[in-house]
């Protein structure tokens, strides 16, 4: 029988790491945030949001841009397809700053002397509809006459404002400005305010900076842009629960709501 040299076997994927499944050590012990400071900060920052809200949609575009740009970090052992995604979200981002500053020529925008109210209340009602044209019970032919012409004029004038939207729409500024409109309904203020403030700040927003509390991820690595994204999809999560997902953080141990949850972290007074 003959001896054989056992060759253990190197596998060369990823292994499971302890440091992102354990609680670091700095974290354990930390006062967490009452759930009072956690509602007011959230309140503050949804006023601020509504407020963003108020700007056109280019300046939405550029901040969405420069998140993109942000969002995957800049680590240098990151996996490869990492890598791929992270350049991705670079090049994508600049094209829509590029596009929504090209837009922000185009169109109004919030001045401090004067809101645009287009972004809450939507475009005016063209005068074509406005229009109305009565016909009288007992109508003489001149007068059905004359009714039928306002009418045809009426026709006239409403085909002439969905020809000049069709056009507009098919130029450069059109796709611009619905570049621009597509991340507002897809992402809106919201995200872009929850996961770049959060990534700028270290886990802060500007309600938890007044309140002193701040998110923290549970191993003790630090927060990133996209802690911040996956967080914000917490919140998305939670509103899909009927706010249960929220209401956790008054039974739950650590206070951990459902965006803490997903993005493995908790709140903590500063």
């Amino acid at each position: 029988m003959s001896d054989k040299a056992v060759t253990p076997v190197v596998s060369s994927g990823r292994k499971v790491r302890t440091e992102t499944l354990a609680v670091a050590p700095e974290i354990v012990g930390l006062n967490l945030a009452e759930p009072w400071r956690r509602l007011a900060a959230m309140i503050l920052d949804l006023i601020i949001i509504g407020f963003l809200s108020l700007l056109s949609g280019p300046f939405l575009g550029i901040v969405a841009g420069v998140l993109l740009v942000l969002l995957l970090g800049n680590g240098k052992s990151a996996p490869f397809f990492l890598k791929i995604a992270r350049w991705g979200c670079r090049i994508t981002g600049v094209l829509v700053v590029l596009t929504s500053v090209f837009a922000l020529g185009h169109t109004s925008f919030t001045h401090f002397d004067r809101l645009n109210m287009s972004a809450i209340i939507g475009p005016g009602e063209s005068p074509a509809m406005k229009k109305s044209v009565f016909v009288p019970a007992n109508a003489s032919f001149g007068q059905l006459r004359a009714s039928t012409s306002e009418l045809q004029q009426q026709v006239d004038d409403l085909k002439s404002v969905v020809e000049a939207e069709r056009l507009a729409s098919a130029t450069l500024i059109g796709r611009a400005r619905a570049l621009t409109g597509m991340l507002g309904v897809t992402f809106g203020w919201a995200g872009i305010y929850f996961t770049l403030l959060a990534g700028l700040l270290n886990g802060r927003t500007l309600g938890k900076f007044i309140f002193r509390i701040r998110a923290v991820k549970i191993n003790g690595t630090p927060f990133t842009y996209f802690d911040g994204f996956i967080r914000q999809g917490g919140y998305v999560a939670g509103v899909a629960l009927g706010m249960l997902g929220f209401l956790k953080l008054l039974w739950e141990p650590n206070r951990q709501a459902v965006e803490d949850r997903i993005a493995a972290t908790v709140v903590v007074k500063v």
